[in-house]
């Protein structure tokens, strides 16, 4: 077997273990609470924290969202100047995943409960959405030719 294909093999089982993952804490969250969350995380690990240990875990949280944050942000960016740019297929369709997911959860579980003031949240969406129309529109120009 060649090394790329361990390197996808591994990389899948990655994305699919963060995928039932995140699936879990969805439905933990909809049927529950973040608190549903909490316990869960911490099951093997002693019992859910004390509201004097609480702010450090919410601490914690946050900045893994944060770090993600910026690295989806740093991705989309490498992917708009080196595939965007030149108006590759496969740059089209890893920003057009990319962004879309991180904007569609945004929208979904922040912007819509209203958890964050309209005219502060919606420029991340207003950025995605032409984005996506003016990429489309280059592909299709491209695939015309």
């Amino acid at each position: 077997m060649k090394s790329q294909h361990l390197g996808a093999i591994f990389f899948a089982l990655w994305g699919l273990m963060h995928i039932a993952f995140g699936a879990q804490m969805l439905m933990l969250n909809a049927s529950g609470s973040a608190t549903a969350i909490l316990e869960a995380i911490y099951l093997d690990t002693g019992p859910v924290p004390t509201p004097d240990r609480l702010g450090s875990t919410i601490d914690a949280i946050m900045n893994q969202h944060a770090w993600n944050l910026l690295w989806f942000g740093l991705a989309s960016t490498v992917i708009a100047v080196f595939w965007n740019r030149t108006n590759s297929f496969a740059g089209y369709w890893a920003n057009m995943v990319l962004v879309s997911a991180a904007d569609i959860g945004f929208v979904v579980a922040i912007m819509m409960p209203g958890y964050v003031d309209f005219w502060l949240g919606i420029w991340g969406p207003v950025l995605w959405i032409a984005g996506a129309i003016f990429a489309t529109l280059g592909i299709m120009k491209r695939d015309s030719h």
